[in-house]
């Protein structure tokens, strides 16, 4: 049972892939012939904003030439729109600004990823990307030279549905303004250098079902109000700084089913409506789910700061929070097998130890010393649970990891209708 509780909690991704895939599996799209399927004016304004890309990405500039764009490598037309892909490339280049004179209403970019890239991605966020109205997928994950904050334009980015920001260094507060992304249904921005309390506003996020921000230094209480959220499947909030009491209203989420909590600074008990909740599995402390929980684990609110900065302080690092020694992974309710009966054992949780045997990582699993849970700067964590190391031409081994980015990114162009 222990293993199958386990399982539940690791494929949480591997399960919104396939939630992605069998929502959109029944909705074929149409595949564009080629350019001449857009009308002059989405022609002209697409061809200038992948111009763009092109100067920021010398090699792209060599491949990118004439304006049949729907030939070019990297780039896939659909009637829907058009959709970039950095596939397997060790490119190097920065994130442009968006030009001017542009009638972004007839820009056709729906989908960016520029994943593959990797370590030779630079720069910051542009606030000018806020004009891409009609994107609705942005990937860019395991590129450590991205930085600078998350740019509070970007909630005008209204058809956005996925944006991956996994393992890169930005940082800066949770935008409050983003509340205004309706369509956004998968916010990764777990290993990143953001801070900063969770935006009570965000409750009107009614869309988003996975939000991971593992291994940050966000800080703060749990928004009560964050039962709103009607859509939530997945909240991953590990080894964060969060802290104050879990509140009972989170029950009221109708999808949630995955609560990780594991590895902050929690007070009080495991509500008695979360384990009434059927479905849900939660990690977390086993000092929070005892029966002796509510006379040993008093919970003690702790109020949310008046204000939060948009810049880091001086003083302190962003580096994400050292992981506890004891930390039990349980679920709210405990679930049942066809043969087997009892409440789960505990399953093994990252923590600090000496004898950690894998090249590059700072944490190990605390009953592996061959499977790492958070890998020094300057090193990636594989699928496998390995650490890859960073060069100047980009990762030093493949991951096995990149098959299934292929299939989660396949997944992604379903669910925003750019795949047959």
């Amino acid at each position: 049972m222990a293993q199958c509780v386990r399982r539940l909690v690791l494929a949480a991704p591997l399960a919104a892939v396939v939630a992605l895939l069998l929502c959109t599996s029944s909705a074929p799209v149409a595949r564009a012939a080629g350019t001449s399927d857009f009308t002059g004016a989405q022609q002209k304004n697409t061809l200038t904003v992948l111009r763009a890309f092109a100067r920021a990405i010398p090699e792209l500039g060599k491949k990118w030439t004439g304006s049949d764009f729907c030939s070019w490598n990297f780039v896939t037309c659909y009637s829907s729109g058009v959709s970039v892909w950095m596939d397997k490339v060790d490119y190097t280049g920065t994130l442009p600004e968006m030009p001017s004179g542009v009638d972004y209403k007839d820009v056709m970019i729906m989908a960016l990823n520029f994943s593959a890239m990797g370590q030779g991605l630079s720069g910051t966020l542009p606030a000018s990307w806020s004009s891409l109205t009609s994107l609705m997928s942005l990937w860019i994950e395991k590129s450590e030279k991205v930085t600078g904050t998350l740019p509070a334009q970007w909630s005008s980015m209204t058809s956005l549905g996925n944006l991956n920001l996994r393992f890169t260094k930005v940082s800066g507060t949770l935008p409050a303004q983003w509340s205004s992304m309706k369509q956004l249904t998968l916010l990764h921005l777990e290993g990143t250098k953001v801070f900063g309390t969770l935006p009570a506003q965000w409750s009107s996020m009614t869309s988003l079902g996975n939000l991971n921000l593992r291994f940050t230094a966000v800080s703060g209480t749990l928004p009560a109000q964050w039962s709103g959220m009607t859509s939530a499947e997945a909240l991953q909030l590990e080894y964060c700084g969060l802290s104050g009491c879990l509140p009972p209203e989170w029950s009221a989420m109708p999808r949630l089913a995955f609560l990780s909590l594991s590895g902050n600074h929690f007070s009080g008990c495991v509500p008695d409506s979360w384990r009434a909740k059927d479905r849900l599995v939660v990690t977390i402390e086993e000092w929070h789910m005892g029966e002796d929980c509510k006379l040993a684990n008093a919970c003690r609110p702790t109020p949310a700061p008046v204000t939060t900065t948009t810049k880091p302080p001086t003083t302190t690092t962003t580096k994400s929070p050292t992981a506890p020694t004891t930390t039990t992974t349980t679920t709210s309710k405990p679930p049942t097998a066809p043969t087997t009966t009892g409440t789960p054992a505990a399953s093994s949780t990252p923590s600090p130890g000496s004898g950690c045997e894998v090249d590059g990582c700072e944490v190990c699993e605390g009953d592996s010393a061959a499977r790492c849970a958070r890998c020094r700067e300057g090193y990636s964590l594989t699928d496998e649970k390995t650490c890859l190391a960073h060069h100047d031409g980009g990762v030093a081994a493949a991951s096995g990891g990149a098959v299934a980015a292929a299939a989660v990114w396949a997944a992604v162009l379903l669910s925003v209708g750019l795949a047959a």
